[in-house]
């Protein structure tokens, strides 16, 4: 997983607000409370009040949402990033002393210390070289084949220990020997909620030991954070959606309605085989477009930008694509070379390839302009002009390009633009023989609105250049375009290519409900007393999750951790830690916010 803390936030120029904005700002407040008066009856008919859910109960919307509380007043139809409703949970929270036992009791915090770091105890470390569990090998035999994958074993005994109520109760299968998938059956006919979380932690190098706070597979404590490889990417998450589990169970007033299905992959930090595997098992069992939400690892906690606490589920993901590229001419002797190497003519490829960069593009399908929007309508601190460029940005070409510009210079360049990076380059075996084979291999991160044909025709063309040149063949992807010649051929291959991911809806029920119930964790749990109001805005991974293989099982998916701002954690690296309170944030949201979900019919998730 991508360390999401290391990725760029948006931020704006801030200037204080003037005399004259802010009483134009209260005669808003106060005209927008008077519409909100009149309004609200339409607004709550809207959403549907006292509809029946699937003949069970009928939930009125009211009881679910609260009081509107943003200081901003109503919804604005006009609006380009409405506030969502704060979600009211209370009718649906059975054991009303659980919240408060789960952020506030030091026993269970003790305990539920003890179960992550036992987690974080079990190596389970996965390496881009390793043999596939799918193959004809039984797990005894392929653990003699590849003994890397014991650990994953070793991690299924110690969740079967650990969350003993979980495995009585529910459905747990193996997919593909390490994928594993739990299934809470629920009483109704309604579409699954489906959480993810992998199993797997990227490897430590044997060089750095010495470096960690910690014994990175024995973890510690230091009063505020949790250390450990995996403790925050990601089985902080995996073990507190199995604690939530485990407490809904342990207090037997909660039976579903609601299937609940979570899926663990082994490989995230690799192949994501596992997540592949389970979705074809879900697709399976339940059908295309037949999940209500997915919810996996992803941003976290929440960010204070331009004097504004935004709450940013990534609502999309970049594609993915490796270039790489080989070049083969014939041998020889150094001392009478060719004017140009298969080395030198390969620089000139890389150095072609690196002076055509990618152009930024900024469109209505992007997230990051639903973030820069949210950033614009609620921080009294952004600069008069850039807030107009921002707000006019999907319709005037002047100010889109005024906000590239300005991404560009803050570091957000990525956000918009596809990347190309040149990773590795190989070549070459001796002093005085010419190289007959050269390689190199170029990763790129594809921005929402292009594809990977897109970026295959950019590279292929630049090949095709150099080929010209020099004489050369090209066999692309398998096919011959031009016939190698005794001068030699390119290589060309596609490694892993990934379409950018489809975008999750924003604005519709769904988003609504999740945001919703986001707020109430922030605002009333986390920090109760401060009258904060807490902007849920979409976002965008630059990296990719296990997500990418569940596009078929839904439209709604987010990538999101309930936590809390901290400093580096950093993921894949030396003292890789966890704000430990954090923690807590996870198990208290999908408490409640299960029990919400459970009540609600699948209008509320409809694609």
């Amino acid at each position: 997983m991508v360390d999401y803390k290391t990725l760029p936030v948006y931020k704006v120029n801030a200037t204080e607000p003037t005399r004259a904005s802010i009483i134009k700002r209260t005669i808003v407040f106060v005209l927008s409370v008077i519409a909100l008066f009149f309004g609200a009856a339409s607004f709550l008919n809207e959403w549907g009040v006292g509809k029946e859910v699937q003949g069970k109960v009928s939930v009125p919307v009211s009881e679910i949402f609260g009081a509107f509380t943003s200081p901003e007043g109503p919804k604005d139809p006009d609006s380009l990033c409405p506030l969502v409703e704060k979600l009211d949970p209370s009718k649906y929270s059975y054991n009303k002393h659980t919240l408060h036992k789960i952020l506030h009791d030091n026993k269970f915090k003790k305990e539920s210390r003890k179960k992550l770091l036992g987690a974080v105890r079990v190596p389970t470390e996965v390496y881009d070289d390793m043999l596939n569990p799918n193959s004809t090998h039984k797990v005894r035999e392929l653990f003699r084949l590849e003994p890397r994958w014991k650990p994953f074993s070793q991690f299924h005994k110690y969740l079967r220990k650990t969350f003993p109520l979980v495995h009585k109760h529910l459905k747990v299968e193996k997919i593909n020997k390490f994928a594993l998938v739990y299934t809470w059956k629920g009483t109704t006919d309604k579409k699954p909620i489906f959480l993810a979380a992998h199993q797997d932690v990227v490897p430590v190098q044997k060089e750095t030991i010495d470096q960690w706070t910690y014994p990175p597979f024995k973890g510690g404590y230091d009063g505020e954070y949790l250390y450990g490889r995996g403790v925050s990417d990601c089985k902080n998450l995996l073990i507190g959606l199995l604690e939530t589990i485990e407490l809904l169970l342990k207090e037997r007033e909660f039976k579903p309605e609601r299937t609940i299905i979570l899926g663990f992959g082994y490989d995230e930090e690799s192949a994501g085989t596992g997540a592949g595997e389970i979705a074809k098992h879900l697709l399976k069992r339940y059908g295309p477009d037949s999940i209500a939400q997915i919810i996996d690892e992803g941003n976290g906690a929440y960010e204070t930008v331009e004097g504004v606490n935004f709450v940013l589920p990534a609502t999309g993901e970049k594609g993915y694509l490796d270039s790489l590229i080989e070049l083969k001419t014939p041998g020889g002797h150094s001392s009478v070379p060719p004017d140009h190497t298969s080395i030198g003519i390969l620089a000139q490829l890389i150095s072609k390839i690196e002076d055509v960069q990618f152009e930024s593009i900024l469109t209505n399908s992007n997230p990051v302009l639903g973030q820069l929007q949210c950033i614009a309508e609620h921080s009294r601190y952004v600069s008069k002009d850039l807030k107009q460029d921002i707000l006019k940005a999907h319709l005037n070409p002047e100010s889109n390009k005024k906000v590239i510009g300005y991404l560009d210079k803050s570091g957000g360049k990525y956000l918009v633009t596809t990347s190309q990076a040149v990773d590795i380059i190989f070549g070459g075996a001796k002093s005085n023989a010419l190289p007959e084979f050269a390689s190199v291999l170029v990763d790129h991160r594809i921005a929402i609105e292009e594809s990977v044909s897109v970026v295959s025709e950019k590279v292929l063309g630049q090949i095709k250049e150099v080929a010209e040149k020099f004489g050369l063949g090209i066999i692309y992807d398998g096919q011959e375009l031009i016939a190698p010649t005794a001068k030699g051929y390119f290589n060309y291959t596609l490694v892993e290519p990934l379409e950018p991911a489809p975008i999750t809806p924003i604005n519709d029920a769904t988003w609504n409900l999740f945001g919703g119930a986001l707020r109430y964790l922030y605002e009333d749990l986390v920090n109760p007393g401060k009258n904060e109001t807490f902007v849920v805005a979409p976002y965008i991974s630059t990296g990719n999750t296990d997500t990418k293989s569940y596009w078929d099982l839904t439209r709604h998916i987010y990538r999101y951790e309930p936590g809390l701002p901290s400093k580096e954690s950093h993921i894949h690296s030396v003292d890789e830690r966890l704000l430990f309170d954090g923690h807590f944030t996870i198990i208290a949201f999908y408490y409640y916010y299960l029990q919400v979900v459970d009540k609600l019919g699948d209008e509320f998730f409809a694609s």
